[in-house]
């Protein structure tokens, strides 16, 4: 897991991506106390095929080239795990600095540790002596567990539940309202389908669904990442 990095003073933080994940991560930090309002100002959206003059909820959408000075700060509002690593790669070389936000509404447990880039949405509940990646979207109302380890560009979707002890590998997806049992590793790639609840190992690359979760789609054909 990598450090936040540190950004300059005077540096503008944008949310990268204009999608329906971006405009509420706007409507979320809108929701937030005066100091977070203020650290997370923001100042536009970025993606890379914004058209000139483009706006999205008063805000410009502008290309990663467009800025000129400090570069921003930044968070993802990108689920898919495999494009977030690819955006995210792509800033980091071009200076910016990824900033992890949570959610005032969100209750963090001593000890609980989270990489740059991470974003904690309203309502969820991080336990204690939890590691959480970089780059891992934790979307509302989802629960990690304590002694719990999720790895970097992870996408939680929405009251999923990662209970105690578990280990899960880089880059996988869960969709909403899955879980897994406590002890249980989930591995790099895999994807966690709506609704599903793992009671055993999940292998790399692999896809599951159901209750019990069971493999669908073993992954012998995907390249992972990319």
């Amino acid at each position: 897991m990598r450090p936040a990095p540190t950004a300059a003073p005077d540096a503008p933080f944008v949310i990268v991506g204009a999608g329906g994940l971006g405009r509420e991560l706007l409507g979320w930090i809108a929701g937030c106390g005066e100091a977070t309002r203020q650290r997370y100002r923001v100042h536009a959206f970025v993606t890379e095929q914004a058209a000139p003059g483009e706006t999205c909820h008063g805000l410009p959408v502008l290309r990663p080239e467009a800025f000129e000075g400090a570069p921003p700060r930044y968070v993802i509002a990108i689920a898919d795990p495999a494009a977030k690593r690819r955006v995210a790669l792509s800033l980091d070389a071009l200076g910016w600095t990824a900033e992890t936000f949570v959610h005032d509404s969100a209750n963090v447990g001593v000890n609980a540790v989270m990489g740059a880039g991470t974003v904690i949405c309203p309502c969820c509940r991080i336990s204690t002596d939890s590691r959480i990646g970089a780059h891992v979207l934790v979307n509302s109302s989802c629960g990690i567990g304590h002694d719990a380890e999720v790895g970097d560009y992870c996408s939680l979707l929405g009251n999923v539940a990662i209970n105690g002890h578990v280990a899960v590998g880089e880059g996988v997806l869960f969709g909403a309202g899955s879980m897994v049992h406590p002890g249980k590793a989930v591995g790099a790639w895999a994807t966690v389908g709506l609704g599903s609840v793992v009671l055993r190992r999940v292998p790399p690359r692999a896809t599951v669904f159901g209750n019990p979760a069971r493999v669908i789609d073993d992954g012998a054909d995907s390249d992972g990442d990319t």
